[in-house]
């Protein structure tokens, strides 16, 4: 059974049908903050949330599915509108022989419907790919200011998306130790199984993690050897021109006798006198390699 906004009508239904908790049922009318698996009598409740890419905020947010699973039913409430991920999910159900291969157990059921949101969760995640490719490509192009913003937007994504993830394997571990208590031994390989796709997709996000740092202190390298070039060429600058200024410091002063001053040619010797100096310091860092 799926239900999407559920009301009084559908809470009252479950109530009268399965006799499910008043806490469950009261639980299920609101969306809920966190994750959470509860063992009942002979069922299990879950709070799942999924991550879900929003291209106009330019990051993932927590898709909310909440799961009342038992032996003989199985009831998947969306607490807010349909999204892409449900549209994709209802499709797959109206499949040809959808009823006779996952209709007959609720458990095998179960994993089709995590598997699915799974699968969704690492599509969702192709567009980070395609981020951190142009993030590269743009670094090497020594456009270093240009990669500043995408790798800050690439980063808060890639926060969101792990905060969401880390809750949801915690589910699904709390579901492979619970649910073979409760559903038998022998489901524990599709509790497992979903265990380790999660992991699947938790390793990629990982790895888009560890390679955007990696970018991320390149191009701060590159950014730092600028501004180290360009600190040691203010400072040539400097040095050279010492000098020049002290010299012409000096011919500023206000006294009544300066040497030179007055005879023929005294500015064009001055101007020599102040930039030979100079000359000479600049010729010599050049013979040394130091420019």
């Amino acid at each position: 059974m799926d239900i999407v906004s559920p009301d009084k009508e559908d809470i009252g239904y479950l109530q009268k049908n399965y006799h499910f908790h008043p806490l469950v049922l009261k639980e299920i009318e609101e969306p809920s903050q966190r994750n959470k698996a509860e063992i009942y009598d002979n069922y299990i409740f879950m709070v799942t949330h999924f991550p879900h890419w929003n291209p106009q905020k330019q990051t993932s947010f927590p898709l909310e599915l909440d799961l009342i699973i038992s032996s003989k039913a199985l009831v998947t409430i969306s607490c807010r509108e349909v999204s892409e991920a449900h549209l994709e999910l209802m499709e797959k159900i109206y499949q040809r022989d959808f009823e006779k291969e996952y209709l007959s157990d609720t458990i095998k059921l179960l994993h089709f419907i995590i598997e699915h949101y799974l699968d969704f969760a690492m599509r969702q995640i192709a567009h980070i790919q395609k981020k951190t490719d142009i993030i590269e490509e743009l670094i090497f192009q020594k456009k270093q200011k240009e990669v500043i913003p995408l790798i800050s937007l690439v980063k808060r994504d890639i926060l969101n998306f792990r905060r969401v993830f880390r809750y949801l394997k915690e589910d699904l571990s709390s579901l492979v130790r619970r649910g073979p208590r409760l559903f038998g031994e022998e489901t524990k390989i599709y509790f497992d199984d979903l265990l380790g796709d999660s992991l699947r997709v938790e390793n990629v996000i990982e790895n888009f993690h560890d390679t955007l740092e990696a970018l991320e202190n390149t191009n701060n390298s590159f950014i730092e050897q600028k501004i180290n070039t360009l600190s040691l060429i203010y400072t040539i600058i400097s040095f050279i021109a010492w000098p020049t200024l002290i010299i012409i410091g000096t011919y500023q002063m206000n006294v009544r006798f300066m040497p030179i001053s007055g005879i023929p040619y005294d500015y064009w010797l001055v101007t020599g006198i102040a930039f030979l100096p100079s000359i000479l310091i600049y010729f010599y860092l050049k013979k040394k390699n130091l420019l």
